[in-house]
């Protein structure tokens, strides 16, 4: 097996390299790592940096990015309504994977090839030599798209002796997991291959009731083709060529709470109700809830040595085709259930380097990067067979009493409602139902077919979105002397875009104002009707009077008409017309804006160029104090450019395209060891500041998309290692946030469901509209100053014990431990219990037996020993009319079976 090893080098998880030596003294380790672009030990390297190895990510069951949090407290990694909307987060920072417009805040590489969505990094690991997580805005040396941080995959490389390996994992919940390699020679000592392949699936979490499909289940496949050339001791040319394909039932959202209007709309039209619990293992839809993906790359690195420097050259071009299927309403009535989307890109991109070798003054690197992507995307959705029973059951309640001051039939439902009073009163603008003022034009026509019709409601989006971005950068290390360095390095880039957009959003229903509609109704006396003596009905049809002088009047002559509206919040110095406009007691259409889903919007609304350019720079200080103990003080920018809302929901905020996001850090670290390097540790303080932070906040009928001011962002982060004996080993880390919150963010949207009594929603009370920069009125909450609810803790612990068995065997046990405060489940900041995740810790454990020198192991290991029940993400429910909440549960207890061989 491979040798276990104490470094003297720094990093929360590569300091648990591999297995324990049974050697009497355990041997120091350096740990190289290429987070500045030359290779560096880990403590020299004056950057927060955790490394996990190749021999960790085996130990812990570690197969994908997002298991890989399970070891670097910093990071989080989710999976929202398909595998391939996951989201990395650094320090609490990320952006939402939910419009395609929208580019990450942590960037993700392979092999120094960047991706450009998440989703293309998602696929089972094929032998990784290590990972690197990279914290804190990186533009300077990774460019575009790297405000938060950096997550670099290092593969292996090809090798020139003839050998492979092979695994087999069997587990619960039908698991199979099957990887091998195998590498060698071609010609000797010039040209060397490597083949990786891994084929991942088991049946998934949950069960649909409907029809006992499997869901959340998983079905990865990815190969790895690799060759290596030296033609001579100076040069180095690797061919890296990849495939991948995901086919899953994922991700569904079973229901954490039906508010009971809803419930009694699901039940009544012969809905399954499946208990309200994420974590019960059941869901039940009628449509389809699956991600198909295929990515494909190819990519070609040269490397050059020359008497004083390197040049490196990496050219990349990838693919990347996704389909996916939603049942958005997550139940099996077909409310919004068919909602395909698909989108494909092609990228290329180029990277020049010349790097500064040997021991100098002055150690030197200047670089040029371009990036070139055309992505296509589409969407449709239109409303379900259900969705007017569904709705008209749902507000039945709600619209009664002016259904029995209309003399309309009993049960009659919203939808219905609707149409008959504009049916009545269209034709002349005088109808029977409500007189109208004379010359009041005449209201919207019914459509033929009705409203909430399969046949409207529908969306029809097309985009085709380019973009092209070239930067220059450079950086310079003054080794001032031999324990003094001074770091200074720049970039400067300019991005062009430009999108073409096809769409089509046709729902009648949407397309008018309630407040306006509520306005023309009235009453022919008025001041009787607002009499409560008079009886309920009064309270439904509202008059159309105009404040001013005639409320004055109407005031002074009636006390019962002056107690009535202020009983109803409207003040004598308001417009009635205001009033009507917010206050459901005075316009009870008002509760029809919630059958509104789909604004209008067109293709010309839609913006089709932008250009951004920006100059990013760090500067680092870092001093050796010791051998064993090194010091450093950095500040770094970062930069994510602007791009286009694509989607229609850009009608909800009015923001067709949003800005750059910048970012500026504080660090002090330092990284030292004790002990005869027996403890070694990493201690981080980091002040994160974010600019135009690129926001996407579900509110239940959409997402609005736009910059949110400023987030704010300092802590506290720890790495350490421990060797209490050659034959025990500890690892430990954690993320403290001493705040992440909004610094400016008054336009923030209000969610669909809210409680109004509530004074954190206070300004999302209708009456309260306001009008956002985009010229856009409605009603916005105001975040500044909020907490953003992200975790303010989360740390992990491992322990190992290795132990000979006689000459040629070993033995281990390990436990891992990680635990999480608790955090929001929703970006719109929900106080309600099931919106919010209470902290919770997660338990995990292996045992092992295998060969010494590493030609077979057998592992037989548990994640999540406990079954602890946590939730990863939720959201108000889509399609209903009540508070309902669906959340994404975490994983369960998993155990299996794996075995390795080596030869």
């Amino acid at each position: 097996m491979k040798r276990f090893t104490k470094s003297a080098a720094l990093g929360a998880t590569a300091l648990a390299a591999g297995l324990v030596s049974t050697a009497a003294q355990a041997q120091v380790e350096v740990i190289t790592v290429t987070a500045q672009k030359r290779e560096q030990t880990l403590q020299e390297t004056p950057v927060s940096v955790a490394v996990v190895s190749d021999t960790q990510l085996q130990q812990s069951q570690i197969r994908d990015a997002a298991d890989l949090q399970t070891l670097v407290p910093s990071l989080r990694v989710a999976e929202f309504a398909a595998s391939t909307n996951t989201e990395f987060a650094l320090r609490g920072v990320g952006t939402s994977s939910f419009n395609p417009g929208l580019e990450p805040s942590v960037g993700v590489f392979v092999d120094g090839v960047y991706r450009p969505r998440t989703g293309a990094a998602i696929n089972d690991f094929l032998s990784l030599e290590r990972v690197e997580v990279i914290r804190g805005p990186q533009s300077t040396l990774f460019g575009r798209n790297t405000p938060a941080g950096v997550v670099s995959f290092i593969t292996k490389e090809p090798e020139f002796e003839l050998g492979g390996d092979a695994e087999l994992t069997f587990g619960n919940y039908g698991q199979f997991v099957a990887k091998g390699t195998v590498t060698g020679p071609l010609v000797e000592d010039r040209l060397a291959f490597r083949l990786d392949a891994t084929t991942h699936s088991n049946d998934g979490y949950l069960t649909n009731v409907p029809d006992g499909r499997d869901m959340n289940n998983r079905d990865r496949q990815n190969y790895r083709g690799q060759l290596l050339f030296t033609p001579n001791a100076n040069t180095r040319i690797r061919f890296i060529a990849d495939y991948g394909e995901i086919d899953e039932n994922c991700c569904a959202a079973p229901f954490a709470y039906y508010d009971p209007v809803d419930l009694a709309a699901l039940v009544g039209l012969g809905g399954t109700a499946v208990p309200p619990n994420p974590h019960g293992g059941f869901i039940a839809v009628d449509g389809d809830v699956n991600t198909m993906l295929e990515t494909a790359g190819a990519s070609v690195q040269l490397d050059h040595e020359f008497e004083n420097f390197t040049f490196t050259s990496i050219t990349a071009y990838r693919t990347y085709d996704e389909d996916q299927n939603i049942d958005a309403d997550f139940s099996d009535l077909d409310l919004v259930s068919r909602r395909p989307i698909g989108q494909d890109y092609n990228s290329f991109t180029q990277e020049f380097r010349l790097t500064s070798t040997g021991d100098n003054r002055i150690d030197w690197m200047t670089g040029f990067f371009f990036y070139d992507n055309e992505l296509e995307f589409s969407n449709a959705t239109p409303y379900g067979v259900d969705s007017r029973t569904f709705f008209d059951a749902a507000s039945a309640p709600q619209v009664a009493p002016i259904v029995s001051a209309l003399g309309l039939p009993a049960g009659t439902g919203g939808v219905t409602l609707l149409e008959a009073f504009l049916n009545s009163n269209n034709a002349t603008g005088v109808g029977t139902l409500a007189p109208l003022p004379s010359g009041n034009p005449a209201l919207p026509l019914v459509p033929a077919e009705g409203y909430v019709d399969t046949t409207h409601g529908l969306i029809g989006e097309q985009y085709g979105y380019d973009t092209q971005s070239w930067s220059v950068f450079g950086q310079l290390d003054f080794n001032i002397t031999d324990r003094f360095t001074f770091t200074v390095g720049g970039r400067y880039s300019e991005e062009d875009k430009h999108m073409s957009s096809d769409v089509n959003v046709y729902d009648p229903i949407s397309a008018f104002s309630f407040a306006d509609l509520g306005q023309d109704l009235r009453l022919v006396s008025p001041t009787t009707c607002l009499n409560p003596a008079v009886g309920d009905s009064c309270a439904y049809l509202v008059p159309s009077l105009l404040f001013g002088q005639a409320q004055a009047e109407a005031l002074g002559g009636d006390p019962t008409l002056l107690n009535t509206l202020t009983a109803l919040g409207i003040s004598p110095t308001t417009p009635l017309t205001d009033a009507q406009a917010s206050n459901p007691d005075l316009n009870p259409l008002l509760g029809f804006r919630a059958f509104q889903n789909f604004p209008p919007v067109n293709s010309s609304d839609f913006p089709t160029d932008r250009s951004d350019d920006n100059f990013s720079w760090n500067a680092i200080a870092s001093y050796d104090v010791t051998n064993n103990l090194n010091l450093y003080a950095s500040y770094s920018t970062g930069y994510k450019p602007g791009g286009f809302n694509i989607s229609y929901n850009a009608a909800f905020t009015g923001a067709f395209e949003f800005q750059e996001e910048t970012a500026e850090s504080w660090e002090i670290g330092a990284k030292g060891s004790l002990l005869e390097n027996t403890l070694t540790y990493a201690i981080t303080y980091f002040d994160q500041e974010i600019e135009d932070f690129q926001s996407n906040n579900f509110v239940g009928n959409g997402f609005a998309l736009e910059n949110a001011g400023s987030i704010q962002v300092s802590g506290l982060e720890f790495e350490g290692f421990w060797a209490p004996t050659d034959r025990l080993f500890f690892t430990g880390g954690f993320t403290y946030l001493f705040e992440s919150k909004y610094g400016d963010y008054p336009f923030a949207p209000c969610p669909d469901d809210f409680d109004a009594s509530d004074p954190f929603f206070q300004l999302c009370v209708p009456g309260n509209e306001r009008t956002n920069p985009f010229g856009v009125t409605a009603l916005f909450n105001d975040l500044s100053g909020d907490d953003r609810g992200n975790s303010e803790f989360v740390g992990s612990i491992t322990g190992t014990y290795v132990h000979p068995i006689g000459d040629n065997m070993e033995a281990f046990i390990r436990g891992e431990a990680r635990h999480t405060s608790e955090y929001a489940l929703t970006t719109g900041l929900d106080p309600r219990p099931f919106a919010n995740q209470d902290d919770f810790t997660l338990y995990n454990a292996s045992v092992g037996i295998g060969a010494a020198d590493e030609a077979w192991q057998l592992q037989l290991w548990s994640r999540n020993i406990t079954d602890e029940e946590y939730a990863k993400g939720g959201f108000p429910s889509v399609g209903y009319l009540g508070t309902s909440f669906n959340q994404y549960p975490g994983d369960p207890m998993t155990y299996g079976l794996t075995l390795r061989v080596r030869y």
